[in-house]
């Protein structure tokens, strides 16, 4: 089974992608990390990928296409596939459509995580990172033992550039009109499924796995 799971930056995606990953093993595709570690490479595409998230709006879908093909290549399906941030506009769906198709694979359920327009203000900018180690927490939904400092490194944690009150209002007012065209045909699809994401992890993944068995 394929899952993609969708929300706004900040509905806890991430975390209910990783455990279906532990729980079933099932390859994860997590497009945040995937293109981090692409504007680390000193090459054309990692310098356009670079440039496109300073500026903070969509990845092109020809790029996040490459980007994906080389990752499925590279990569042995077994048990299913879990897609955390890709694809986010109808275009990027289409294209993954055609390009698991050729592997006669297709996404088999897609999860939306619910939050009000609040909720995903106050997750956002709760959140912090060591610039040691490069773990992530939230002061609100994930916070670490001690306040502000990380678990492992025990230094202070920062706050991304991004994760600000005033690029956190740019980021969504770009970003969500496009995702929520993409809900809407998904929903037409047949195969949303339409979860609130403003409960405990573990009430929220007891959901997904429910869901899932259909």
């Amino acid at each position: 089974m394929n899952i993609l799971i969708l929300g706004a930056t900040g509905s806890g995606k991430g975390t209910q992608a990783k455990l279906l990953v532990k729980k079933f093993g099932f390859q994860y595709f997590e497009s945040g990390d995937i293109l981090r570690e692409k504007t680390k490479e000193d090459s054309p595409l990692g310098k356009e990928v670079r440039q496109i998230m300073k500026v903070g709006v969509f990845v092109p879908d020809k790029v996040m296409a490459k980007i994906f093909t080389d990752w499925l290549a590279k990569t042995k399906i077994k048990e299913g596939i879990v897609f955390d941030g890709y694809p986010r506009v109808i275009g990027q769906y289409q294209d993954l459509q055609k390009m698991l198709s050729k592997k006669k694979l297709k996404v088999n359920r897609v999860i939306y995580l619910k939050l009000s327009p609040e909720e995903v203000m106050r997750r956002l900018t709760a959140r912090r990172i060591c610039q040691k180690c490069d773990i992530e927490y939230n002061l609100v939904t994930k916070p670490p033992k001690q306040n502000e400092l990380c678990d492992k490194c025990q230094i202070k944690l920062i706050q991304r550039e991004d994760d600000t009150i005033k690029s956190v209002k740019k980021r969504l007012s770009f970003q969500w009109p496009q995702i929520k065209k993409l809900i809407e045909s998904v929903r037409q699809q047949g195969i949303l499924e339409e979860i609130d994401g403003e409960r405990s992890i573990d009430e929220i993944h007891q959901d997904i796995l429910e869901r899932i068995k259909k």
